[in-house]
């Protein structure tokens, strides 16, 4: 990442401090301690105090909360202070401001696009994953769904029934194989909660929908 898009970054993360209890950099912990293999833990009273619509994310033994402009559609970049994650209809599709940024679109017929609540067992789509600082470009991933039971997820001590979606991604260049994990809302569609892997040599993301005021909702 240049030092024009991480101070763009930085302006923004910081613009967005006034609506979430005045953070400090203490506050939204940087996925860089999950790589590192720090331990870091955010309180779900602190969760719970965020003003913003908010993405809380375990990776490892850190944890992370990040925030995002109102009204941000289906498609929203969070904002930590010196990381951004999107996410395009919840699935992560791309990760600046680590030691291997990672950049997965969505393709237009994508089933997250679609509307992956109605998507059938056995749906394949091939999307295409950069890895810029690792100057990979370009390499092939295959997603493979399946439908996987009704669940209860807790969210913040709301507990509710999810429909969880099962994606298994291949990338045949990388010889990488996992499996994402998706909790949906059974009312609405939206991803609440989802476990996913990006790159091989990223930790496995666990990410909560955890507020969304823009919408009227707070878990």
């Amino acid at each position: 990442m240049n030092l024009f898009t991480r101070g763009g970054l930085m302006a923004l993360a910081a613009a967005c401090l006034p609506a979430c209890n005045s953070m400090t950099a203490t506050s939204i912990e940087s996925l860089n301690l999950a790589i590192s293999g720090k331990a870091n833990v955010i309180s779900v009273d602190y969760i719970r105090s965020v003003k913003a619509d908010s993405l809380y994310i375990q990776a490892g033994a850190s944890e992370g909360l990040f925030v995002a402009p109102a009204h941000s559609g289906e498609q929203v970049n969070w904002y930590g202070l010196t990381e951004e994650v999107q996410t395009n209809h919840g699935r992560l599709t791309q990760l600046l401001g680590v030691e291997n940024d990672a950049l997965v679109p969505l393709i237009p017929q994508d089933p997250f696009i679609t509307g992956l609540m109605q998507v059938t067992d056995g749906t394949q789509v091939l999307r295409y994953a950069d890895y810029p600082l690792a100057y990979q470009t370009g390499l092939e991933q295959y997603a493979t769904y399946h439908r996987g039971p009704v669940e209860k997820i807790d969210i913040l001590g709301s507990v509710q029934l999810h429909q969880r979606i099962d994606e298994t991604i291949w990338m045949p260049q990388l010889d990488y194989k996992a499996i994402n994990y998706y909790w949906l809302d059974i009312q609405t569609g939206q991803v609440r909660r989802s476990i996913q892997h990006i790159s091989p040599t990223l930790p496995v993301m666990d990410m909560t929908l955890t507020r969304l005021p823009s919408m009227g909702e707070a878990p």
